[in-house]
């Protein structure tokens, strides 16, 4: 997958006035990834005077309103696992032992939610808890190949449409521009792009070592819990840029 598309997607999320409006701009680019379905949730946000959860999805509102209708936030098992940890869930790695979580998928893939699917867990310094997630109607072939291609990118646009709804939801957030020096910035633009540390070492003629430093002193001012958010943040207010 070019990184050209994510961060052709990543620019038109910044021109977007409504979280509505960028569920549509998912909808049209799902083909560009090779997936079907994308689908972003986020619960505890600060702004929110209600309990409900904010969302942008592309699934069929049959699937939505079946969704509610059955309850399922307290069957979910992708929400479950989830909530649970902080590395992707693979749904086909999903224990579907339980008579309700099989009848779960089963009912999710008759509305064509997708055979496969990818959710990334976002946690931010306000508490708040997002579940970005992506499916296909690939076969296990198709998606043990398409997996690793899409992790790294997904990872990326997760925590960029986090930032980007809680902007649109109006969480008020510090001036982090200003904050960074030129070499943190720059490590942080190879590591959007995808990059190793390694790589951004060679690149700016640096040790590894000290492009590991101006990365976790990037993470402390942008208020963020791994290099991944700190991305999304320097993307989100400017300080870099993807080309």
């Amino acid at each position: 997958m070019p990184m050209e598309t994510v961060a052709t997607l990543i620019d038109g999320l910044s021109k977007s006035e409504k979280i509505a409006e960028a569920a549509d701009m998912l909808r049209d680019a799902t083909g560009r990834f090779g997936i079907d379905h994308v689908s972003y949730v986020a619960m505890n946000i600060p702004t929110q005077r209600t309990a409900l959860p904010l969302h942008a999805v592309t699934y069929s509102s049959e699937w939505l309103k079946h969704y509610v209708q059955r309850n399922y936030i307290d069957v979910d098992p992708v929400v479950r696992a989830g909530l649970g940890g902080l590395l992707p869930v693979d749904w086909s790695r999903i224990d579907r032992s339980n008579r309700l979580v099989a009848r779960f998928f089963g009912e999710a893939q008759e509305c064509k939610v997708g055979r496969q699917g990818l959710s990334f867990p976002i946690r931010g310094r306000h508490h708040e808890f997002g579940l970005f997630s992506v499916t296909s109607n690939v076969g296990d072939r198709e998606w043990a190949e398409l997996r690793p291609r899409l992790v790294p990118e997904m990872l990326l646009l997760a925590h960029h449409f986090h930032q980007f709804a809680l902007d649109r939801a109006g969480v008020v957030f510090p001036d982090y521009s200003g904050r960074l020096s030129q070499r943190e910035k720059d490590c942080l633009r190879w590591r959007a792009t995808g990059k190793s540390d390694w790589d951004i070492s060679q690149i700016m003629n640096i040790s590894e070592r000290t492009v590991k430093f101006h990365l976790e002193n990037a993470r402390g001012k942008l208020d963020s819990l791994n290099t991944t958010q700190a991305v999304a943040k320097a993307l989100a207010c400017g300080a870099i840029a993807l080309y």
